[in-house]
């Protein structure tokens, strides 16, 4: 039978927490709400009593009026937990409010954070649920290092915040070190232990940690085994290596929504709104491969791989990731790639304005095997189409990015064919974009951007790799592109360039057939 799975995310405290990241009060306000349009059923504000802007934000985002229930942590201290429920003061609905208390239950913790015994964490456990739920409706009880507790200590907590009057118990995997094998077997253990789990009157949640890379695979293992609620981080952001990834979860579970049998509110059309916003926040880009949100989880470089997709994209693909609205699918050509690589790639651009035989392919791919790029852009594409004779206007291939930066405002200056502009702005990308849309009377947007560096010889030649999706308003076209540069400037003018040519020339002929 199908069970509904509770989704608890916590990108504004344990993502908040992870080291360099932390968000401004705004940012947190704003992807407050994006996540609350993903469809999650609670939104883990904050720790009001870490610090008084903490306490502030974690109020205004009470008072947005969110969809979600709203949740913040506390320590299992009186005081601490009769502050942190005032922030929920003046909600419009109290129902949604939730208490979310934490307290170590491992012996080492237990030792080394509070000097104290298990029967004295009994006590603590007790009396902090109960006030709790005096002041706030819904209490969540997550136990720290659950994991590497003794079970029998563990299966007593778990009955003493039950008895208290929990709606929710967490388990917490806090070192990220159980195996998947491993964490089902407890769950299992807890639901057979503890009457309130096997009824469902309270939920069994899970918190698991990726310190071995293996929070999505845990999350998952408890969740068959019967857990009741997954708490997550978008993108798995969170302390050291981070949690259980919101969009991967939501993947797996629909891709094997038969085997785990369970149901979400998540609404996946929503997600990469939050995603562009928060990456744009934490001013840093995840790995190309990860899978949901990397550039790579479409992109097809191998001739096998693209003859196949071509023909049935269910040869390679279990689940269209494009449908998260992420990533675009890119047949990427290079060395690896073959005649229908190259196919599509030109269709894509042109809608099939540009015919090429299967002798034409080859000629064309001989060449590109013995470009020394990693990946062939539409430039260096459309340079060997005039080369061949296969279009009849030359491609731009020459340019120059000029920047400057004063007083908080990015000065560019581009050229090409002795044709110059300038743009400003308040981002290097959007002083550039507007230089480029002068200079060649376009109408491109950046949808979103990912750097990466490298270096090609030696750390004194670094490059930079900039992956980018960009919207024209003219050809009502969306271009997924990717160049390396010296500069992140020079790497995103070669994107843009690319736009430019795709535009120009394929355009072009599309309007004059």
């Amino acid at each position: 039978m199908t069970q509904y799975l509770r989704i608890l995310d916590t990108t504004l405290r344990d993502g908040d927490q992870a080291a360099g990241f932390a968000f401004s009060p705004a940012q947190k306000i704003r992807l407050a709400a994006l996540i609350d349009g993903c469809g999650v059923d609670c939104i883990e504000a904050g720790f009001p009593c870490s610090s008084p802007a903490e306490y502030s934000v974690c109020k205004d985002i009470v008072q947005a009026d969110l969809r979600a229930d709203i949740a913040v942590m506390s320590r299992c201290l009186k005081d601490d937990i009769v502050k942190s429920a005032e922030v929920f003061s003046k909600i419009n609905n109290a129902r949604r409010a939730v208490m979310h208390l934490t307290i170590p239950v491992s012996d080492i913790q237990m030792r080394v954070k509070l000097h104290k015994t298990g029967a004295e964490i009994l006590h603590v456990l007790d009396e902090s649920v109960r006030l709790s739920g005096k002041l706030i409706g819904k209490v969540e009880i997550g136990f720290e290092d659950a994991t590497r507790a003794d079970r029998g200590f563990l299966s007593a907590c778990c009955r003493t915040a039950a008895a208290a009057g929990a709606f929710a118990v967490n388990i917490a995997d806090t070192t990220g070190s159980i195996l998947p094998e491993e964490l089902p077997e407890l769950i299992r253990f807890l639901i057979r232990e503890i009457p309130s789990f096997s009824d469902r009157r309270v939920l069994l949640s899970v918190h698991c940690h990726n310190d071995c890379g293996l929070a999505l695979a845990n999350t998952l293992a408890a969740v068959k085994a019967g857990a009741m609620q997954a708490e997550v981080t978008a993108a798995g952001l969170g302390e050291r290596c981070g949690n259980t990834p919101l969009e991967e979860l939501a993947y797996v579970l629909s891709t094997h929504g038969d085997f785990y049998q369970v149901m979400t509110g998540l609404r996946k059309e929503h997600f990469a709104e939050l995603y562009r916003t928060l990456f744009a926040y934490c001013g840093t880009d995840f790995s190309p491969l990860k899978p949901v949100t990397g550039w790579n989880s479409d992109s097809h470089a191998s001739g096998l791989h693209q003859q196949g997709i071509r023909a049935d994209p269910s040869s390679y693909i279990a689940n269209p990731v494009e449908s998260y609205g992420m990533v675009h699918r890119r047949y990427v050509l290079n060395s690896h790639s073959g005649k229908n690589g190259l196919f599509a790639v030109i269709n894509n651009l042109t809608n099939g304005a540009v015919g090429l035989s299967e002798k034409d392919a080859e000629l064309l791919l001989t060449e590109i095997k013995s470009l020394p790029e990693n990946e062939v852009g539409v430039t260096t594409l459309c340079d060997l189409l005039y080369k061949h004779k296969f279009i009849s206007r030359k491609p731009l291939t020459e340019g120059s990015v000029k920047t400057a930066y004063e007083n908080g405002v990015y000065q560019v200056e581009v050229s090409s064919n002795q044709c110059r502009a300038e743009g400003t702005g308040d981002t290097l990308e959007s002083a550039l974009i507007v230089a480029v849309n002068t200079l060649f009377s376009l109408d491109v947007r950046l949808v979103t951007v990912s750097l990466s560096m490298y270096w090609a010889d030696g750390i004194e030649n670094g490059r930079t790799r900039v992956y980018a999706e960009l919207y024209s308003g003219k050809s009502k076209k969306t271009y997924a592109v990717s160049a390396c540069g010296k500069n992140k400037e020079t790497a995103l003018f070669c994107c843009l360039l690319d736009v430019v040519n795709a535009e120009q020339l394929f355009c072009s002929i599309l309007q004059n057939q």
